[in-house]
């Protein structure tokens, strides 16, 4: 069975992001904010979305366009979702897995071991436990796409900090999307942690910030 949209149109005396920022108070489950000034001079982000973002304490979804998708019409063919076993970065990975799954798109999970390694004689060491969880989360990874029938690879980067690690990884190139996975920090902006801040002025792609 498919679900149903309601579009609602306001005013247009109002501006968009006062009219936004009004409509995202009347009791919703989730916000997905899409604007044309994400960013602000700085890097962060700009003083549109936080109106928008603010007073709204569900779910919040904030797309940023980037790269092949800056002018939100082409295919998403690649995206990078980083995990590290956390809540917020799985939820992050379900919604990659879902948006590859209605668009044909192939997903990498990049799971970041940093600042947890024990080097000897030039050589980086991990504990067995560390090893094992790092195995149960890219497991977990892959069995939740296998539920959502979506192509996916996992790679693994040791001894890294983890914007260090995104950054690189998109370097490499062929990647249309970051889904990162957050959680909002207080403040009188909106500010998703120092990680997340790095991705949003290094990474000069699309970029889908999922917080919870």
């Amino acid at each position: 069975m498919r679900g149903s949209v309601e579009v609602t149109a306001r005013n247009r005396k109002r501006t968009g992001a006062d009219a936004i920022a009004d409509e995202a108070h009347r009791g919703y489950d989730l916000l997905i904010v899409g604007i044309e000034k994400t960013r602000d001079p700085q890097g962060g982000f700009s003083q549109d979305i936080t109106h928008i973002a603010e007073g709204f304490d569900g779910p919040l979804a904030v797309a940023i366009a980037g790269g092949r998708l800056a002018n939100g019409n082409e295919q998403i063919r690649r995206i990078l979702t980083p995990v590290n076993g956390t809540d917020v970065s799985r939820r992050a990975a379900e919604t990659a897995f879902a948006l590859a799954r209605s668009g044909g798109s192939s997903v990498n999970a990049l799971y970041v071991a940093s600042g947890r390694s024990d080097r000897r004689a030039g050589r980086v060491r991990r504990s067995a436990a560390l090893r094992r969880n790092e195995e149960a989360v890219l497991k977990d990874i892959a069995e939740l796409a296998d539920r959502y029938d979506t192509r996916l690879r996992t790679a693994l980067r040791i001894d890294v900090a983890a914007e260090d690690a995104i950054v690189k990884e998109t370097d490499r190139g062929g990647y249309d999307l970051i889904v990162l996975g957050v959680s909002r920090r207080p403040g009188e902006t909106l500010f998703f942690g120092n990680m997340a801040a790095a991705v949003l002025e290094r990474c000069n792609m699309a970029i889908l910030f999922v917080a919870t």
